[in-house]
C-alpha cells in the first residue's frame, strides 16, 4: 500500500524506532503487550481479540480518563510475520462488512543498520472528508504518541532472543 500514497485520502507516519523489529512485532502480536501502547496515555486499551491472520478479528476498546469509551472492531487483511500488518474497520472478523467503515491501515516494519526498525503507518480513507475527520481527531499526535509507547514497550523487552 505505501507505494500508493494519495495525499488527498491518506495519512502517513514514518518513524525510526530504536527497538528491534522482532520486539516491535511482539508488541504488536501479544494482546497483553498491545494493551500497554495502543491508546495514547492516559487512555487505556483492552484487547478483546487479536487474531493475526487474514480474516482474523482486531477488536479493541479504548477508555478515557473522563469515562469515554470507544470500541473498534476490524479485520486483518494481510499479515507477513515480523514485517507487515494490514487491517481495516470496513470489515469485522471473517470479512463480515461493518456498518460505518472509516479506514484501512498498513503497518510495515523494516530492519535498520543500527538494529532498529523503520516503522511506517499508512492509513487510507475512502474520501477527503474521512481523512480530514481523522486529522481533526488528532491522528498525528495520537498515532505518534502510540508509536512512542510501542517503542518503549519493545525496548523494555531487551535484546531479541
Amino acid at each position: 500500500m505505501s507505494d500508493d500514497f494519495n495525499p488527498e485520502l491518506d495519512l502517513m507516519i514514518e518513524r525510526h524506532l530504536t527497538a528491534s523489529r522482532g520486539n516491535v512485532w511482539k508488541a504488536w502480536s501479544k494482546p497483553e503487550l498491545m494493551e500497554k501502547w495502543w491508546a495514547p496515555a492516559p487512555w487505556l486499551t483492552k484487547v478483546h481479540r487479536l487474531d493475526l491472520f487474514p480474516g482474523g478479528a482486531f477488536d479493541t476498546e479504548m477508555s478515557g480518563p473522563d469515562g469515554e469509551n470507544f470500541r473498534s472492531q476490524g479485520c486483518f487483511l494481510d499479515i507477513h510475520e515480523t514485517h507487515r500488518i494490514v487491517f481495516t474497520d470496513a470489515l469485522a472478523a471473517g470479512y463480515r462488512p461493518n456498518h460505518q467503515p472509516f479506514m484501512t491501515a498498513e503497518i510495515t516494519m523494516t530492519d535498520t543498520p543500527d538494529s532498529g526498525t523503520l516503522y511506517i503507518a499508512h492509513v487510507q480513507h475512502a474520501d477527503i472528508e474521512a481523512r480530514k475527520k481523522h486529522e481533526e481527531m488528532g491522528f498525528e499526535a495520537g498515532w505518534n504518541s502510540c508509536i512512542s509507547q510501542l517503542e518503549e514497550v519493545a525496548k523494555a523487552m531487551g535484546s531479541e532472543q
